[in-house]
């Protein structure tokens, strides 16, 4: 049951670590076209989660070959915990800031390099793959 748990709120962790950084990134007046493409990926990533939770939370049971994959996401240095500390980063350099020019030279300014949007959309890429062939497990 732990395992359950722990595995749930590692999920609920990136659902509200990804919805902010889809908050932050739309809140960027002048970012580069990259910005849209970005939040379209995060948007289908969060989609994915939500659907992963709630399959977990409705499972009748949490053995097997399919809760033992889904563990191996949440593993310390797995997909999600990657995913996680990519998001957490790009939520840290587009947190508004607390100064009055500070902030608004954020929201006028994409804070962001192509080089750190490209590793975490292919972090979200690798994560929604295996999310969709977790949440394909009935068919299978």
């Amino acid at each position: 049951m732990a395992e359950v748990v722990g595995l749930l709120a590692s999920i609920s962790t990136l659902i509200e670590t990804t919805t902010t950084v889809i908050a932050y990134v739309d809140a960027v007046k002048k970012a580069p076209p990259e910005r849209a493409g970005f939040a379209r990926q995060a948007t289908g990533l969060l989609k994915l989660l939500t659907d992963l939770k709630y399959d977990i939370e409705e499972a009748k049971s949490h053995t097997g070959p399919w809760f033992t994959g889904l563990l191996g996401l949440q593993a310390c240095g797995g997909a999600l915990d990657q995913l996680r500390g990519h998001m957490e980063r790009l939520a840290q350099k587009l947190e508004p800031s607390t100064g009055k020019v500070e902030r608004i030279g954020k929201a006028l300014i994409w804070p962001l390099e192509r080089r750190d949007i490209e590793q975490t959309l292919a972090q979200v890429e690798h994560v929604k793959s295996l999310i969709t062939i977790a949440l394909q497990r009935d068919e299978l």
